[in-house]
């Protein structure tokens, strides 16, 4: 695939990314802040509460990252293991997402999701070094 495209198509996974981590915050105050969990102490609720946001708010900021990223990448060529670094990290939530969610639909999506973009920045570091 051309290079071009593998970024156009990067763009628009960054683009899912930070949707999904809008998402994810988003449905964060709904079940835990909003209502809450009677059967967690306030502290393991805070706790929950903190790990929630703070996951889907990697999401978006990953999301933003790569979009300004790849909108600089054939300039700047070494910026390649920058996008792949973050897409070993995304890669690597999702696939935990599946772990510790498996009934969760949106566990799926992040995965299929993130490991896209590790497949997209696997290809852009190999087609530009």
């Amino acid at each position: 695939m051309k290079t071009n495209k593998l970024i156009s198509l990067g763009k628009a996974f960054a683009i899912a990314v930070l949707i999904l981590g809008i998402i994810h915050d988003i449905a964060t105050f709904t079940p835990l802040i909003k209502t809450g969990l009677e059967c967690l102490s306030p502290a393991d609720l805070n706790a929950i509460i903190y790990m929630s946001l703070m996951c889907g708010t990697s999401f978006i900021i990953s999301g933003i990252v790569l979009i300004l990223l790849l909108r600089k990448l054939e300039q700047i060529r070494f910026l390649t293991s920058i996008i792949m670094a973050i897409g070993i990290f995304l890669a690597l939530a999702g696939i935990l997402s599946i772990v510790f969610m498996f009934d969760n639909p949106f566990a799926w999506a992040s995965l299929l999701l993130n490991v896209s973009v590790l497949l997209i920045a696997t290809a852009l570091k190999k087609q530009l070094g």
